[in-house]
């Protein structure tokens, strides 16, 4: 995104607050900054919204965060920047997730995912990883989910070149492991022991890598003490004295810092480490305190951890209605275990159904358009001239040759002849409205087909043509630019001609306005 005045500054900072505890002043900053903007839609409107997104988002503000959603959207939609729009999805699907509406989440997964394939921005498709891999998790599809995740951390780029993006990504990863490995737990079947293994070493492997990201590009306040949380919550198990000591201080700093969620998870995380060393009571008080530190606003997997971490501990206290508790839990978790495996697949054979339906849309468009201009090619040509056979609907055609193409391929090589080709595609495209049909029916010769044209379309068509052939050759200073020069001829079914007759009839014309062009004036 061009820097602009300090504005790609001013939005980055604001990111930069809304994520790390201070969402209501960046929703101020981005606020007046939207203001000063303007209503014109320009990528820095756009990420300008997003970030208004994140701020609310992280502020528990649900109407807001949908609002600035959509208004992302329209706007990546007027600079035709996909990625944009691929983030305001997600951030979408995560926003209706937390709120408990849920929407369509499998029409917007699709969704954000095309629009994250239509992307050429790497920045932005980082940044779309990202919000995709946090809606799978939120959804439980930890299978989607850290492969995006996985992309993230592996893409050198952000959009507002935020210094704490490459700390975020591996945190995500420390995070959305250990919640994975957890839910397997609850499980009670042994059989997931080895994935469960493998998912607490993943999670302490991008825990430490957060730290050493964290202490290289020396950030400081949050980031420092959510990377000692991941990486003691991770090593609980190995190592609980130290995690104990570790994590009390970051659920401390926390609170302190007014991210509760986050203090609600270091205690559940607590709470586990003090079990682990058999300190029942230090244990139970840590849960309770994480239930007291738990917002209301809570992410579900967030709340399950927490309440899941207070009745396991109550019943390794004795507690025999805890016992019975965790049993029908664990009744429920295997349930909702079979409903997340239903879930991926429906999401995956969505995902797959979508990207059968792109690849057969870019096989037909391939079919159908030329290689080398990009307009449509001769198959393309003859399916509108056979449509319009059929429906009877009147059409002009109006036949392009380029002049003297040989004398470039001859004199400056055919790389430079593709080169005039290209241009005149482009200018056909430009110069016609977007019902028209552009054609290249083979070597120099290029055709637009006017659908149901008045009696001045065709020829008003032709006079935009030619002036803007003029004008380039006129303003080029590459010579085989500056000797572009076009024959054309129309025919129209206004004028009684068979559309059968049309093609013929216009290159007729095209070849009379070539001799026209090449004979010299009379002399007196």
């Amino acid at each position: 995104m061009r820097q602009t005045s300090g504005v790609t500054a001013r939005i980055a900072a604001a990111m930069t607050r809304a994520q790390s505890g201070s969402p209501a002043e960046a929703a101020q900053d981005i606020r007046r900054l939207l203001t000063e903007l303007g209503p014109d839609p320009t990528p820095e409107r756009a990420a300008a919204e997003y970030v208004r997104a994140v701020a609310a988002h992280h502020g528990t503000d649900a109407e807001e965060a949908l609002d600035a959603v959509d208004a992302c959207i329209r706007v990546a939609r007027a600079i035709d920047e996909p990625g944009w729009e691929a983030n305001a999805i997600a951030l979408r699907i995560v926003t209706l997730i937390r709120t408990g509406e849920g929407g369509d989440s499998v029409a917007d997964l699709v969704a954000a995912e095309n629009a994250l394939s239509r992307t050429h921005d790497l920045a932005l498709a980082s940044w779309a990883h990202t919000g995709l891999g946090y809606a799978y998790d939120l959804l439980r599809l930890f299978e989607l989910c850290i492969p995006h995740f996985e992309l993230a951390a592996a893409t050198d780029g952000d959009p507002l070149d935020l210094a704490e993006a490459p700390a975020i990504d591996r945190l995500n990863l420390a995070e959305s492991n250990l919640r994975w490995a957890h839910e397997m737990e609850r499980l009670g079947d042994p059989s997931y022991d080895d994935q469960i293994r493998h998912r607490k070493d993943e999670a302490r492997r991008w825990a430490a890598e957060a730290i050493e990201v964290i202490v290289r590009d020396d950030l400081l306040g949050y980031w420092p003490i959510a990377g000692r949380m991941w990486l003691a919550a991770s090593n609980g198990d190995r190592d609980p004295v130290q995690a104990t000591v570790i994590l009390k201080d970051c659920r401390d700093q926390l609170v302190k810092l007014g991210d509760h969620e986050l203090a609600a998870i270091a205690g559940a995380y607590l709470a586990k480490a003090y079990a682990a060393l058999g300190r029942l009571d230090d244990a139970m008080e840590a849960a309770d305190r994480a239930g007291t530190d738990l917002p209301p606003t809570s992410d579900p997997p967030v709340e399950a951890l927490v309440r899941h971490t207070a009745v396991q501990i109550a019943a390794d206290a004795g507690d025999v209605g805890a016992a019975a508790g965790l049993q029908y839990a664990r009744a429920i978790t295997r349930g909702w275990w079979a409903e997340r495996l239903r879930g991926l697949y429906a999401v995956r054979s969505a995902l797959a159904t979508h990207e059968l339906s792109i690849r057969h849309d870019a096989e037909w468009r391939a079919a159908r358009e030329d290689p080398l201009t990009g307009v449509g090619n001769r198959r393309a040509l003859d399916e509108r001239m056979n449509a319009a056979l059929d429906s009877g609907r009147s059409i002009a055609v109006v036949a392009i040759d380029v002049d003297d193409l040989k004398v470039v391929n001859d004199n400056h090589g055919h790389a430079r002849g593709d080169d005039v080709l290209r241009l005149v595609g482009q200018l056909l495209t430009e110069q016609s409205r977007a019902e028209d049909v552009v054609a290249r029916a083979g070597g120099d010769e290029f055709v637009v087909v006017l659908d149901n044209p008045d009696e001045r379309g065709a020829r008003e068509l032709v006079d935009r043509i030619r002036k803007a052939a003029d004008r380039i050759a006129a303003e080029a200073t590459d010579p085989w630019f500056a000797m572009l020069r076009l024959s054309i001829g129309q025919a129209s079914s206004t004028d009684g001609t068979p559309i059968t007759d049309l093609l013929t009839q216009a290159d007729i014309h095209m070849y009379t306005d070539k001799r026209r062009r090449r004979t010299p004036p009379a002399t007196a």
